[in-house]
C-alpha cells in the first residue's frame, strides 16, 4: 500500500529534464557574477523559500507569479539504497551559484551561509531557507518560511539539516580554515541506515564524491579568470583501477562563456546542449543537441514576459498585473489562462480559456488546504506540524485519515468505508510489515544498512535477496530455492542475468542508462540507437532489420518507419498536441481540440467523425459517433459516471462503494451486482439472477469458483505462486515446472499427460499428449499426439511439425506478416497493402471470399465473390455472398450506440444478442418472425473470460459447458460439459471433462479426455476459417484467445468487437482508435504469435505454454517491461497494450474498462487529471520518461518522494515492482477510479 521510503536525498523536483527543456540567456557582467547577497536571490524570504514544485508554470517553465524562468537537469543518477543523484537548477533570479555559474544552484553547491541576521540554507533547487542563529548545540531550529526542515548545531560546531519524512540528513562543517568561516559547504549526506555520500575537498575545492556503496566521482574544476571562483568542467566515474580505466569514465562535460556562465553541457553523444544569458545572468535561450531552441524575453522588472520556440512551438506571453495580483498567460494558439495569487505568492484561482475556474486555499507553508473545481466540488486536506497529510476529505464528504510514527512514517491509513492498512517499521525507519484490510501480513527483513534481505508473504513463502555494497540486488532466491543472479557494471546497471537454469542474458547500456543492446541465452541479439537527446531513433531486431523513428521539436516523434519502409507521420499543434497521423497511403487521422485542450472531435482514415462534449471540469458529458448515435453522462461528486443515456432512450445506472469500486450496474435489459471482501476482491458476481462465487487465499489468489449452474473448481498453488492443481467436476489437472517456472507437464489424473519443452530463450519448442496403458505408470506411456515448433530469430514461428495435421511452414515478410502457408494438403497465400489490409487471399475453407480484395481505407468492400457494406460508424451492416451457381445469400447486422451487435439476420433466420451493463454478451437468441425466442444460449462471465454457457431443450434438459482458465491469462485449461434433466438430482448429471491443448497463442487445438483420447480437434486457415476435420465426440466454440465462434453469422465474438475469420478483420472500428495500431479495423499482424483477447489492443503472446505474462519473480524480465513502456510512451503509432487479465478484470469491475486497459501513460495521466492531484502543489507530475529511461509518475513533497501509480490488481503491482527504475520508487499507489481526458471518447 505504501511502499518503502527510499527517495533520493533532497532530490530536486523536476521542471523539465534532458536537453532542451529550459531557458538560456546572454552573459552577465563580472560584477553580477561575483555579487554575494545574504538572501542569494532577488526578493524576500517568503519568495525565496518557495520550492519550485509548488509553483504554477507555463509549459516551458516560467513561474506565472514571479516571472522566474526555471530549469532543472539531472547530470548523474546512480542507483543505490541511498541513490547518488547530482542535479542542477537554474532560476532566473538566483545569484548565489558557484560551481556552474551564478544563476545555477546544484547538488554540489548546497551550503549554509552564516550572516548577521541568520543562517541561510541554499538548496539544490535554488530554494533559500532562513534560520535563526543556533545558540545551543543539539537543539532543532525551524526556518522562518518554506519547508520545515530542522537545522541543528552539532557538538563540534558543525550543522545538520534533516528532512524527517525521508530520513535524509545533510551535514555541514564547523566554520574554520579548512572549509571557510561563513560559507559552509555540504560535506555529507546520510540516511537512517548509515549509508553515506561524502563530498571531499582540497583547499576548499570540491574534488571528489564518495559513496559508501563504492561509487566514486571525480569533480574536475577550473578557475574563472584566474580568480578564486571555479567551475566544474567534468564529472568522471572512478572505477576500480583493475577495470583498466585509470582516468575513470567521463559522465558529462561542461563549457562556459567568457563571463563564467554555463554555456555547454556535453553528454556521451559528444554533442552540446547550449545556453545563452543576458547581462543579468538570466537564461535567454537554449539550443538542444538536435538543433531545436527556445528563447525567453524579460521586462524591466526582470520577469520573463515571452517564450518563443522554434517554429512557434510552445510560444507564450505573460501579462503581469501585480496591483491586482493576476497574470494572464497566452499560449501559442492565442488562448489565455488567468492566474490570481495572494500575498504569499500562492496561486488561488486559475481560469482556463473557456472561463472555467479552479480555486485553491493554502497555509503559510505552501501546503494545499482545499481545491475546488469549476463545478464547486471541494477536496480538503489537513496536516500535522511536520507537513504530513493527516486527512483528505473528498467532495462527497468521505475521509481518508493517516497517522504517523515518531519518524513521520505512515503507520495506519483508514480509507473511506473504514478499511484500514497498517505498517510497522524498525528503529531506522525500514518497513518491516504491511497488514492489509483482510489481516494478511507481508513482512520484510533488512541488513545493518537497510538493504532488503528477505520478504515473507502472507502464506509464509519467503524470498531472499543478496545485495551489493550499494544495496542493489545481485541474487534473488525464490521460495522454491531457484536462484537468479545479476551482474552489475561500475554504474550499477545490470549487465548479465543468470537464470535458475543457467541461461545468461547480457545487456549493454549507454552512459545515460539507456539500453543499447541485449543478447538472450540463445545468442539472439537486439540493438537500440538513440539521438543526442536520448530519444530512441532505431531498433535493430534479431534479423538485423531496422525500425526507425524520426524526432521533431521537443523530442516529439514525427515519423515511424517499419523495416519494410512503411511510414507513419505525426503532426502536432504548437502546444504539442497530436493533431494528425498520416498513414503510408496519405490518409489522415485528425484530432481537434477546444481552447482548454479537450479533444472535441476526431476524423479517422475513412472520414468517420467522432464528437465529444465536456462540462466545466473537463469531464466527458456527451459522445456522438459517426452514425449520429449519442451517449450522455451524469457524474457524482467524485466524477464517477452514475448514469448514461443513449439516443434510443436507454438508461444505464451505476453505483459504487466508498472506494469507487463498482457495486451495481443496471441497463434496460440487465442488472449486474457485486459483493466484495475488504480488499475489493469479488466474492459474488450476479448477472440477471445468475451468480458466480469466488474464494481467495491470503495472497489474493483464487482458490475456489462456483459457476451459476453449480460447477465447482478448486486451485492450489506451490511456493512460487504457480498453479499446482486444478480440480473440476469430472476431472482435474496437476502441474509440473522447471527451475525457471516454465510448465513442463500437466497430468490429467492417472491416465494421461501433456508434456512440453522450451528452448534457452523460453520459447515452447515441443508439446506432446501421452496416454498410459496402465494408469499411473509412466513406463507404459505412449504418444498420442505431438507438435514441434521452429522460430526465426525474432521469435516468430516459421514451422510446426504436427503428427495429426502434418507439417506447416510459414513464409514471412520483413515486418513478420505471413505471406504463405505450406501445409499438408493445402496452401495459403496472402499479400498486403500499406494499411496492412490483406488485398489478396488464396486459402481453403471458404471459396466465397477467395481471391483479390478491395478496400476503402480500412474498410473491406469486396473479397472474392463477397461484398461488404458498412455504415457511417464503420460497422458492418450487410454481407452479400454470390455462389458459383449465381445465387446470392445475404446477412444483415444491427448495432447499438456502443458498437455492440444486437441483431443479425441470416439466410437461416434472425438472432438477437444481449449484453450486461459492462458490455459482456449474456445471451444469443434465435427468434421467429413474430420475435418470439425459439432457442437461446446464455453466457456467464468470470471477469473478462467466459465462464459458462447454458442451453435448455424444449423438454427441459439443461446442458452447461464451463471453462477454467489459467490464472492471469486468456489460455483455457479445461472444458467441462454437464447435462441433466430438469429437477434431476446431482447423481444423475452426465459429466464430460476435457483438458484443452492450445497452440502458441492460446487457441484451443485439441480436447483431450482423461484417458488421453483426442475427443476434438480444430484445423483452421491462418486467419481462423475452419477446415474440415474428422468427426468428434464433442465441440469447443473457443477460437483465437478471447473469441467465441457463432455458427449463425460466421463471426467470432471478441468481447468489444466481432471478428470475421473470412476477411481477417473486425466488423467494427477499434474503440480506442489509433491507440491499438495504425489500422483500427485490422486483427493482429500475425495470428501465430500476436493476440487481441478483447478485440481492443493486440500484444505479442509469450510462446511459453501457460505463461502469457512476465513472471513477477523473474528479475530478468524487467528490461522487457522497461523497453515496452518506453516505446508505448514515446511513439503514438506503436502504442501497444501489454494487457494483464487482472488489470482488465479490475477495470471491468470498476466500470472503467477502457481506461484500465490503456496502461501506463493513460493511468498516470488519468491520475494527473484528477482535481485533487492537479491542485496539490506537493505533487509534481513528471509525465513520460524518455526512451530507455523510465521515470516515476509523480514526485511528492518538497524534495521529491517518488511515486508510481498502477491499477489495483496484484499483477499490476508485480509488474511495476520488476521495472528497472523501481530502485527510484518509494511507493506504489493503486488508483481505482479515473477518467483520462484523452480516453474520454471511449469511456464506457
Amino acid at each position: 500500500m505504501f511502499g518503502r521510503a527510499a527517495a533520493h536525498a533532497f532530490r530536486v523536483p523536476k521542471g523539465r529534464s534532458g536537453g532542451g527543456p529550459g531557458g538560456g540567456g546572454r552573459r552577465p557582467s563580472s560584477a553580477s557574477r561575483n555579487s554575494r547577497t545574504p538572501a542569494r536571490r532577488q526578493g524576500n524570504d517568503r519568495a525565496n523559500a518557495r520550492p519550485n514544485d509548488t509553483k504554477s508554470t507555463t509549459k516551458d517553465p516560467i513561474d506565472v507569479v514571479t516571472g522566474e524562468v526555471l530549469l532543472t537537469q539531472t547530470d548523474v543518477d546512480l542507483p543505490a539504497a541511498l541513490p547518488l543523484v547530482l542535479e542542477r537548477t537554474h532560476v532566473s533570479t538566483y545569484r548565489a551559484g558557484a560551481l556552474f555559474g551564478v544563476s545555477w544552484a546544484s547538488t554540489l553547491d548546497q551550503h549554509l551561509q552564516l550572516e548577521g541576521d541568520g543562517v541561510y540554507f541554499l538548496a539544490a533547487d535554488a530554494t533559500v531557507l532562513k534560520y535563526p542563529h543556533a545558540q545551543l548545540p543539539n537543539i532543532q531550529f525551524r526556518p522562518v518560511e518554506g519547508p520545515q526542515w530542522p537545522l541543528t548545531l552539532t557538538s563540534d560546531g558543525g550543522y545538520t539539516l534533516t528532512d524527517p519524512r525521508l530520513g535524509r540528513t545533510l551535514h555541514f562543517p564547523a566554520p574554520g580554515e579548512e572549509h571557510g568561516w561563513s560559507r559552509l559547504p555540504l560535506i555529507a549526506i546520510t540516511d537512517r541506515n548509515g549509508n553515506r555520500i561524502d563530498f571531499v575537498y582540497e583547499n576548499q575545492v570540491l574534488t571528489e564524491i564518495r559513496h559508501s556503496g563504492g561509487y566514486r566521482i571525480a569533480v574536475d574544476t577550473a578557475p574563472v579568470d584566474d580568480g578564486p571562483d571555479r567551475r566544474v568542467t567534468a564529472l568522471r566515474l572512478l572505477p576500480d583501477p583493475a577495470d583498466g580505466h585509470p582516468d575513470g569514465i567521463t559522465l558529462i562535460r561542461y563549457g562556459y562563456d567568457a563571463d563564467g556562465h554555463l554555456a555547454e553541457v556535453v553528454n556521451s553523444s559528444g554533442q552540446p546542449l547550449r545556453f545563452s544569458y543576458d547581462d543579468n545572468a538570466r537564461l535567454t535561450g537554449w539550443v538542444d543537441r538536435n538543433g531545436f531552441w527556445y528563447r525567453y524575453e524579460y521586462d524591466e522588472e526582470g520577469r520573463a514576459v515571452r517564450g518563443v520556440g522554434k517554429d512557434g512551438y510552445l510560444n507564450s506571453t505573460l501579462a503581469y498585473d501585480p496591483a491586482n495580483r493576476t497574470t494572464v498567460v497566452t499560449d501559442s494558439l492565442g488562448h489565455a489562462t488567468t492566474y490570481r495569487y495572494n500575498e504569499q505568492f500562492q496561486v488561488v484561482e486559475e481560469t482556463d480559456p473557456l472561463g472555467n475556474t479552479v480555486r485553491r486555499e493554502w497555509d503559510r507553508f505552501d501546503r494545499l488546504l482545499s481545491f475546488t473545481d469549476p463545478l464547486g466540488r471541494t477536496t480538503r486536506y489537513t496536516y500535522d506540524d511536520y507537513g504530513n497529510v493527516t486527512s483528505v476529505t473528498r467532495p462527497d464528504g468521505a475521509v481518508t485519515s493517516i497517522s504517523y510514527n515518531e519518524l513521520m512514517l505512515p503507520v495506519e491509513v483508514t480509507e473511506p468505508g473504514g478499511t484500514v492498512w497498517r505498517q510497522t517499521y524498525d528503529q531506522r525507519g525500514n518497513l518491516t510489515s504491511v497488514t492489509d484490510p483482510s489481516g494478511a501480513v507481508t513482512s520484510y527483513d533488512y541488513d545493518e544498512h537497510g538493504r532488503l534481505t528477505a520478504l515473507t508473504d502472507p502464506s509464509g513463502a519467503r524470498t531472499q535477496v543478496v545485495n551489493n555494497a550499494a544495496g542493489l540486488p545481485i541474487a534473488v532466491t525464490d521460495p522454491s530455492g531457484a536462484v537468479i543472479r545479476l551482474q552489475r557494471d561500475a554504474m550499477g546497471w545490470v549487465v548479465a542475468v543468470t537464470d535458475p537454469a543457467g541461461g545468461v542474458t547480457r545487456y549493454g547500456w549507454t552512459l545515460e542508462g539507456r539500453l543499447s543492446w541485449r543478447i538472450l541465452p540463445d545468442g539472439t541479439t537486439e540493438k537500440w540507437t538513440y539521438d543526442a537527446e536520448g530519444n530512441e531513433i532505431a531498433y535493430t531486431d534479431p534479423l538485423g532489420q531496422v525500425t526507425r523513428t524520426e524526432i521533431g521539436p521537443f523530442d516529439q516523434p514525427v515519423a515511424h518507419i517499419d523495416p519494410d519502409g512503411t511510414r507513419l507521420e505525426f503532426a502536432y499543434d504548437r502546444e504539442l498536441r497530436l493533431t494528425a497521423v498520416t498513414n503510408p497511403r496519405g490518409a489522415v487521422w485528425r484530432y481537434d481540440y477546444d481552447a482548454a485542450g479537450n479533444l472535441i472531435a476526431e476524423t479517422d482514415f475513412n472520414g468517420r467523425v467522432l464528437r465529444y462534449g465536456y462540462d466545466a471540469a473537463g469531464q466527458l458529458v456527451q459522445r456522438v459517433n459517426g452514425a449520429g448515435q449519442t451517449a450522455t453522462y451524469v457524474r457524482d461528486a467524485l466524477g464517477q459516471v452514475i448514469e448514461r443515456r443513449t439516443g434510443d432512450g436507454a438508461v444505464h445506472r451505476f453505483a459504487y462503494d466508498p472506494l469507487g469500486r463498482l457495486l451495481r450496474a443496471q441497463s434496460p435489459n440487465s442488472t449486474l451486482e457485486y459483493t466484495r471482501d475488504p480488499l475489493g476482491r469479488i466474492l459474488t458476481e450476479t448477472v440477471d439472477g445468475r451468480t458466480l462465487r469466488n474464494e481467495y487465499d491470503a495472497l489474493g489468489r483464487r482458490t475456489r469458483r462456483i459457476t451459476p449452474t453449480g460447477a465447482v473448481s478448486r486451485w492450489t498453488y506451490d511456493a512460487r505462486g504457480l498453479p499446482q492443481t486444478l480440480a473440476t467436476p469430472g476431472g482435474g489437472l496437476s502441474f509440473q515446472y522447471d527451475a525457471m517456472g516454465r510448465e513442463t507437464a500437466r497430468f490429467l489424473g492417472p491416465g494421461a499427460a501433456i508434456s512440453q519443452r522450451h528452448d534457452p530463450a523460453g520459447r515452447l519448442i515441443a508439446q506432446a499428449v501421452w496416454a498410459y496403458d496402465q494408469p499411473g505408470r509412466g513406463d507404459t506411456a505412449r504418444s498420442v499426439h505431438s507438435r514441434v515448433y521452429r522460430y526465426r530469430a525474432d521469435g516468430i514461428p516459421v514451422e510446426i511439425r504436427d503428427t495429426l495435421r502434418g507439417d506447416v511452414r510459414f513464409g514471412l515478410d520483413p515486418v513478420g506478416r505471413v505471406t504463405a502457408v505450406q501445409a499438408q494438403g493445402w496452401t495459403e497465400r496472402y499479400a498486403y497493402d500499406t494499411f496492412g489490409n490483406p488485398i489478396q487471399a488464396d486459402a481453403p475453407g471458404d471459396e466465397d471470399v477467395r481471391g483479390p480484395r478491395e478496400y476503402q481505407g480500412t474498410l473491406v468492400r469486396r473479397a472474392g465473390r463477397t461484398v461488404y457494406e458498412h455504415d457511417a460508424q464503420g460497422r458492418l451492416v450487410r454481407t452479400i455472398r454470390r455462389t458459383l451457381s449465381g445465387q446470392t445469400r445475404q446477412w444483415t447486422f444491427v448495432w447499438d450506440a456502443d458498437d455492440r451487435l444486437v441483431q443479425a439476420t441470416t439466410p437461416e433466420g434472425t438472432w438477437r444478442y444481449t449484453y450486461d451493463p459492462i458490455g459482456r454478451r449474456t445471451s444469443k437468441q434465435r427468434v421467429d418472425q413474430s420475435g418470439a425466442v425459439v432457442d437461446a444460449v446464455w453466457f456467464s462471465w468470470d471477469g473478462s473470460r467466459l465462464a459458462e454457457q447454458v442451453t435448455t431443450t424444449p423438454d427441459g434438459r439443461v446442458t452447461a459447458t464451463s471453462w477454467d482458465w489459467e490464472p492471469d491469462g486468456y489460455r483455457p485449461a479445461t472444458q467441462v460439459r454437464r447435462s441433466w434433466a430438469k429437477d434431476a438430482p446431482q447423481a444423475q448429471i452426465d459429466t464430460a471433462f476435457y483438458a484443452i491443448v492450445s497452440d502458441l497463442v492460446g487457441t484451443p487445438t485439441e480436447l483431450v479426455a482423461p484417458n488421453g483420447r483426442i475427443a476434438w480437434r480444430n484445423v483452421t486457415t491462418l486467419w481462423g476459417t475452419s477446415i474440415a476435420a474428422p468427426s468428434a465426440e464433442t465441440d469447443c466454440p473457443l477460437r483465437f484467445p478471447g473469441q467465441y465462434h457463432d455458427e449463425e453469422t460466421g463471426l467470432n465474438y471478441n468481447y468489444f468487437r466481432y471478428y470475421d475469420p473470412a476477411s481477417g478483420g473486425y466488423a467494427s472500428p477499434d474503440p480506442i482508435g489509433l491507440g491499438a495500431g495504425p489500422n483500427h479495423h485490422a486483427y493482429v499482424t500475425n495470428p501465430t504469435c500476436v493476440i487481441d483477447p478483447l478485440g481492443l489492443a493486440p500484444y505479442k503472446s509469450d510462446p511459453a505454454y501457460a505463461k502469457d505474462r512476465l513472471n513477477p519473480k523473474d528479475r530478468a524480465s524487467y528490461d522487457r517491461i522497461r523497453d515496452a513502456v518506453d516505446r508505448v510512451r514515446n511513439d503514438p503509432q506503436a502504442i501497444r497494450r501489454h494487457l494483464r487479465t487482472g488489470e482488465i478484470d479490475r477495470g471491468l469491475e470498476d466500470g472503467v474498462w477502457r481506461q484500465r486497459m490503456y496502461a501506463g501513460t493513460a493511468l498516470e495521466r488519468a491520475v494527473a487529471a484528477d482535481p485533487a492531484v492537479r491542485g496539490d502543489p506537493n505533487i509534481t507530475h513528471l509525465g513520460a520518461g524518455k526512451p530507455g529511461k523510465s521515470v516515476p509518475d509523480f514526485r511528492i513533497g518538497e524534495r521529491g518522494y517518488a511515486v508510481d501509480v498502477t491499477g489495483a490488481s496484484q499483477s499490476s503491482i508485480n509488474e511495476h515492482m520488476n521495472r528497472t527504475y523501481y530502485k527510484h520508487i518509494d511507493q506504489i499507489i493503486t488508483y481505482p477510479t479515473m477518467d483520462p481526458d484523452f480516453l474520454k471518447k471511449i469511456f464506457f
